[in-house]
Formats: structure tokens, C-alpha cells, sequence
């Protein structure tokens, strides 16, 4: 499968003629044959609001995982609220994406880390999280199943979702397996598709082209985002001297 929307709508296609229902965490028990979509959000949440976009006009709904600790972007920005707060108006849902490595400490600790992010993201936007991804979780995590706030918010790595779904990525631009043959093969009733949008664009790119525009674009955002907190900026830095 390409890294392009038109193969993503391919894949929505597929799982709607293979009669798949697209569910969520909390819901996919009351379909007989459930795909629930997941997206991490690991650098860029303006390609999430493009997938998110996509997904809408196609009619079906997903789940998006934000990271409260990103380097790459400020949840609680104008801008990125305004991109999240998009994606709930489209009819998504939003998690909190945990990054176990931002932190030194112990299983109870680590709970407690991911229950004080959720608090932050629910504050951040203004509604209820319920459902937590692990970013480049350890196989320590994996074999964990956390219970988060008691079992009330999910835990997208848990065994149900992990273990009892068949479950398939895109994690480093690769698929390890064949998505499309899973889902034409239609053995599995409950799936558990997760894409990283960044990596998709209109046209396919390799890794290396992906990241190169990824960078250059950072200096546009940069340049605006000076230009909105120096008053007359092109007095000392014109955007055409970068």
C-alpha cells in the first residue's frame, strides 16, 4: 500500500465492501465485523487534520493520539488547539499519545504519569479523554496492560486491543504486514489499523523526501510565528533571506 490519500481512501473502500463496521474503542462489541482506526500524531497534527478531512467526507470516524510532550508542537497553542478541536468537530475522537521515555520511574508512577497527561490534554480541549496510545512503547509496556484511571480510560496497547484484535501498522513508514491482504482475506472480525499521517501526501514519497519537506517547512512556521511576536520583523529578517 502507498503512503498516499488516494490509497487511504483505497483501504476505507476496502473495508467498506468487505462490510467492516468503523467503530470505536468503546463501541466495537456491538458490531459483528469492527475495524477501529487509530492515528498517532508524532509530529505534525496539520497532516492529521488532512487525514481527518478525508476520513469525514468518506463518512467514517477514527481516533487521533496527541502527544502533551512533543517537541514538534504546543497542544496549547492557538493553532494546534484549533487543529485539534477540527478533528472532534469532524466527528473524531482524541487520545493522548504517552511517551514512557520522557519519564524515569517504576509501573505505578508511569500510571500516574499517563493520568496527569489525560488530565492536561482534557483541559487542553475542553472535553473528556478516554483512550491512550503508548508512543514507541517498550516490550515492558506491551506486556503490562495498564489500567488507566481504574480501566475508565483505554488503554490502546491493552490485550484486548493488542492481542485480541488483529492489529497492523505503519510504524517507520513500513507495514509489516500486508494491510490490504488482511483486510481482502477477510478472516479477522475485529481489526485495528494504526497510521501515522504524517508520512501520507498527495503524491508517494520516500522516507528521506518526507522528512526533507517536513524540515524545510519548519522555517515557514517558524517565520510566522516570529512575525506574529516582532512587531516589524522584516526590519531585521526578511522570509525570502531565509
Amino acid at each position: 500500500m502507498q503512503f498516499t490519500y488516494k490509497a487511504y481512501r483505497e483501504l476505507i473502500d476496502l473495508l467498506k465492501e468487505k462490510d467492516y463496521t468503523f467503530c470505536s474503542y468503546e463501541n466495537y462489541a456491538q458490531s459483528d465485523r469492527s475495524v477501529i482506526l487509530r492515528h498517532d500524531i508524532d509530529m505534525d497534527i496539520g497532516k492529521a487534520v488532512k487525514v481527518g478531512e478525508l476520513e469525514a467526507q468518506m463518512g467514517v470516524s477514527s481516533t487521533y493520539f496527541v502527544l502533551v510532550t512533543s517537541n514538534f508542537y504546543n497542544v496549547f497553542s492557538r493553532r494546534h488547539q484549533d487543529m485539534l478541536r477540527r478533528l472532534l468537530d469532524l466527528g473524531h475522537a482524541v487520545g493522548l499519545h504517552f511517551d514512557e521515555a520522557k519519564y524515569d520511574c517504576g509501573p505505578a508512577d508511569l500510571v500516574l504519569a499517563m493520568e496527569q497527561e489525560t488530565t492536561l490534554l482534557e483541559h487542553c480541549l475542553g472535553c473528556a479523554v478516554t483512550s491512550v496510545s503508548m508512543h514507541r512503547p517498550s516490550a515492558a509496556t506491551l506486556d503490562a496492560d495498564y489500567r488507566i484511571r481504574e480501566g475508565k480510560v483505554i488503554n490502546s496497547y491493552g490485550s484486548e486491543f493488542f492481542r485480541h484484535h488483529k492489529y497492523v501498522s505503519d510504524s517507520r513508514r513500513n507495514w509489516r504486514e500486508d494491510v490490504l491482504a488482511i483486510v481482502s482475506g477477510g478472516a479477522h472480525s475485529r481489526l485495528h489499523i494504526l497510521t501515522h499521517p504524517f508520512w501520507y501526501d498527495e503524491q508517494e514519497l520516500d522516507a528521506k523526501e518526507a522528512l526533507r519537506r517536513f524540515c524545510l517547512s519548519r522555517a515557514d512556521v517558524c517565520y510566522g510565528d516570529m512575525k506574529d511576536n516582532i512587531r516589524d520583523i522584516g526590519e531585521f529578517l526578511r522570509r525570502d533571506e531565509l
